[in-house]
């Protein structure tokens, strides 16, 4: 096949809907963006500003959700590297999340646990509608492969894994040299499911682990970038680093001149992980420095008991697309979830409000 045709291809499966990827459950966001094969994403945010929540929103549970009832979309199948939090945690959170959608019922990770005093113990009620979510898992279990702590997180152990998993899901053909006049025929992977996307997560960049010959965490990044990169640009998968930002943000002089609203130099440790991904997103949570919100929300009025129920995402860079947009989102910190909130100009006290006592996560709203 010719470069010519090989385009040619692309144009036609763009015609007949085969590269649009998959929804992120986000209408404005998904303007600008969507899931798609062979890209790179990265994620930031402080501590508390709900980096994970809105990574399994976007990139898990609301594509999975989609491709379930629309089982002729595009299919995906995710490693998670979850490095911050237990798997059973994870999956809890998930359920509570759902039960919340299903129900109007807020059940926090902790009350499913037990991790609280007896009177607040999950009563029998509650635990007979957790018993009806079985089939839920399970159908988010086969679209998924969470590797916890309990898996080597460092670059060889990711390696490793994958090497394995795309061994599993397509064959490779060889390099064949040019011959008779022929141009040589390059090396390719050849999936079984040419339009899956094969999705990577990597939660969070700052705690992979050392491993022979790479101390340095700078170093340690880099080459997990590489091997990222390479599984992107030679396999076809997608990759989605979740990273810290740095202390820089809140240096006195930033906060004297108001410039606290997070930018692509923010990323901790590595220069290389903003450069390779072609999609990056931030999280910002005003209320920690005290400052408006950059889009013009009033933060007293989605604030309950204290809790900012608001968070602010800007698209950093947008290789495929416009960038420096900004989206006001909703966020329910109980259940990890985010809700866009409609444009500055279309917001009233009812919508307000609605943010503020959770009814407004819910999917009739």
């Amino acid at each position: 096949m010719s470069d010519f045709d090989d385009l040619l291809s692309e144009v036609n499966d763009g015609i007949a809907g085969r590269n649009g990827g998959l929804p992120m459950g986000f209408q404005r966001l998904n303007n600008h963006v969507t899931l798609r094969k062979a890209n790179n994403y990265l994620v930031g945010g402080f501590t508390g500003t709900g980096k994970t929540g809105f990574v399994d929103d976007a990139f898990v549970l609301n594509p999975i959700s989609y491709h379930i009832v629309h089982p002729d979309s595009t299919s995906i199948e995710i490693v998670y590297w979850s490095m911050e939090r237990p798997r059973k945690f994870k999956l809890m959170k998930w359920i509570s999340r759902k039960i919340f959608l299903d129900h109007g019922l807020i059940i926090p990770v902790k009350r499913w646990m037990g991790w609280c005093n007896e009177a607040d113990r999950i009563k029998p009620e509650e635990k007979l509608i957790f018993e009806t979510y079985r089939e839920y898992i399970n159908a988010i279990l086969s679209k998924i492969h969470i590797f916890d702590s309990s898996t080597d997180h460092n670059p060889t152990g990711f390696r490793n894994i994958m090497r394995e998993f795309f061994a599993a899901r397509g064959t490779i053909r060889e390099r064949v040299p040019a011959e008779n006049g022929n141009p040589p025929i390059p090396r390719l992977y050849i999936p079984h499911d040419p339009r899956k996307i094969i999705l990577i997560i990597k939660d969070h960049l700052g705690l992979i682990r050392n491993e022979k010959n790479l101390n340095i965490k700078k170093d340690i990044i880099d080459k997990v970038a590489q091997d990222d990169r390479y599984f992107r640009d030679f396999y076809g998968a997608s990759n989605v680093h979740i990273s810290q930002f740095n202390r820089d943000i809140s240096n006195p002089t930033r906060l004297k001149n108001g410039d606290v609203e997070p930018m692509l130099e923010d990323f901790k440790d590595s220069g290389s992980t903003q450069e390779d991904a072609d999609v990056v997103i931030s999280l910002f949570d005003p209320s920690r420095y005290k400052v408006p919100d950059p889009s013009r929300y009033d933060l007293d009025k989605l604030t309950h008991q204290g809790d900012l129920k608001y968070r602010s995402i800007k698209i950093l860079k947008n290789s495929y697309g416009v960038a420096n947009i900004r989206i006001g989102m909703g966020f329910q910190g109980s259940t990890g979830m985010f809700k866009e909130l409609p444009h500055l100009d279309q917001i009233d006290d009812n919508i307000y409000s609605s943010v503020r006592d959770d009814s407004y996560f819910l999917p009739h709203h």
